[in-house]
């Protein structure tokens, strides 16, 4: 076993014996299959959206969806080109991060 997994382990018992693992979220319930079957990168993602924190990225595209949904309503043709733009350099930006997280990943 790594040095890391038993300070994890140790560290995880002790939370259990003070009973800070108690009232979470799904205790008591079955793994969700769909979780088992998730990336370390899917885990990590989902945690920190429970958390409340959203990478950059991903508030990038939900900006990207918000502006396609303000830009089927438009119909002033210079209007729409230029939310055009804005939704462009907002994709350009989030696959930038996205490309630069996995670029960091795989090192």
């Amino acid at each position: 076993m790594h040095w890391f997994e038993r300070i994890a382990l140790r560290r995880a018992d002790e939370a259990e014996a003070k009973g800070e693992l108690r009232g979470l979220r799904g205790e008591g319930k079955p793994l969700d299959p769909e979780y088992l079957r998730e990336k370390a990168e899917d885990v990590l993602h989902r945690m920190m959206a429970d958390a409340g924190f959203l990478p950059e990225e991903f508030q990038l595209r939900k900006e990207v969806e918000s502006q396609r949904a303000i830009l089927d309503q438009i119909d002033d043709p210079d209007e729409r080109h230029q939310l055009q733009r804005r939704i462009a350099l907002l994709e350009l930006r989030a696959n930038i991060i996205t490309d630069a997280r996995r670029a960091s990943a795989r090192r």
